[in-house]
C-alpha cells in the first residue's frame, strides 16, 4: 500500500522542504521505495535541495498534459525518486493545482511512500497539496507567528479529512525567546513527533545540494530526521550506541559553555 504524505506549513522559511528532502533520503536509505514530489507550483525548491539539474519534463508538464508522470521522474544517485517542478515563469501558465490528485493516483502501487512538498500558506496549491494526500505532517518553528500559521494549516487539513500525523518542530536553537514544546502542543492540539535542531551543518548541506542525512549522517539533526522517518514507518530504529554517547558528550560540553 502506498502512503501519500503531505509535508505542509503555514509559514514560509520554516524548513519544510529541508524536512521533505531528508525524510525522503532517510526512508530510501531504510529500504523503502520512496518518491518526493515538488508540489510547490509557484516557488519550487526541492530539486535544488537534492542537486537535481534542469530536467526536460517536470510536474508542470504533467499537469498541463504535455507529459506522463513517468517521464517527469528523476532518479537520484542514492535511488531516491524525485518529481521536480518547473522553475520558469512560463511554467506557471495553464497549470491547475486541482489536477494534482489525479497525478498522485498514477503513483500508487509503484512506491511505498510518496512525499508531497507543498507551498507554504493557504493558497489553492497549498490546499490541493493537502487534499491530494492521505496524511499530513505539519512543520513549524518554535516562534509564535510560525505556530499561529501552522494552526491555520491544521484547520485546512481537518476540514479536508486528511489525517494529521503530528507536528515537526524544526530549526530549534534553544533561545529563551522560543516557545516550549509543551506550549506548541497546547496551541496546536497535536503532539510534536520530532524536534529538529538548527545547526550550521544543515546550511552547509543545503549549499552542497545534499540532504544532511547523507552530508553529515551523525549530526544531531540527521539522527532526529532518521528517527522521524523510522517512526513514521513503525520501525524501532536507534542510532549506534557510540553516536548516542558522542552526542551526549557534545550536549554537555556546549551546555557548560553557555553557563
Amino acid at each position: 500500500m502506498t502512503r501519500i504524505i503531505s509535508v505542509a506549513s503555514g509559514k514560509g522559511g520554516v524548513g519544510k522542504t529541508t524536512v521533505t528532502a531528508n525524510l525522503g533520503a532517510a526512508l530510501n536509505e531504510f529500504g523503502y521505495r520512496t518518491l518526493v514530489m515538488d508540489t510547490n507550483l509557484t516557488t519550487p525548491n526541492l530539486g535544488f535541495h537534492l542537486g537535481v539539474p534542469l530536467y526536460p519534463k517536470t510536474l508542470h508538464d504533467v499537469l498541463k498534459g504535455d507529459a506522463y508522470v513517468d517521464e517527469a521522474i528523476y532518479v537520484h544517485p542514492t535511488g531516491l525518486k524525485i518529481i521536480p517542478a518547473g522553475i520558469s515563469m512560463a511554467d506557471l501558465k495553464s497549470t491547475n493545482p486541482k489536477q494534482l490528485g489525479k497525478v498522485v493516483l498514477d503513483l500508487i502501487g509503484d512506491h511505498d511512500v510518496v512525499l508531497l512538498d507543498g507551498a507554504a500558506g493557504l493558497g489553492n496549491e497549498s490546499i490541493a497539496n493537502i487534499q491530494a494526500a492521505d496524511e499530513v505532517l505539519i512543520v513549524t518553528n518554535p516562534q509564535l507567528p510560525s505556530v499561529t500559521d501552522a494552526l491555520k494549516t491544521i484547520k485546512v487539513a481537518e476540514e479536508s479529512g486528511t489525517h494529521i500525523l503530528g507536528v515537526v518542530l524544526n530549526r530549534i536553537r534553544g533561545n529563551k525567546s522560543e516557545l516550549s514544546s509543551e506550549d506548541v502542543e497546547s496551541l496546536l492540539g497535536y503532539p510534536i513527533i520530532a524536534t529538529i535542531p538548527d545547526h550550521d551543518i544543515v546550511q552547509e548541506s543545503l549549499a552542497a545540494k545534499t540532504p544532511v542525512v547523507h552530508y553529515s549522517p551523525n549530526a544531531k539533526s540527521s539522527i532526529e530526521l532518521k528517527k522521524l522517518s523510522a517512526s513514521l514507518m513503525g520501525m524501532d530504529w536507534k542510532p549506534p550506541a557510540e553516536e548516542i554517547e558522542k552526542q551526549s558528550l557534545l550536549s554537555r560540553f556546549f551546555g557548560f559553555l553557555k553557563k
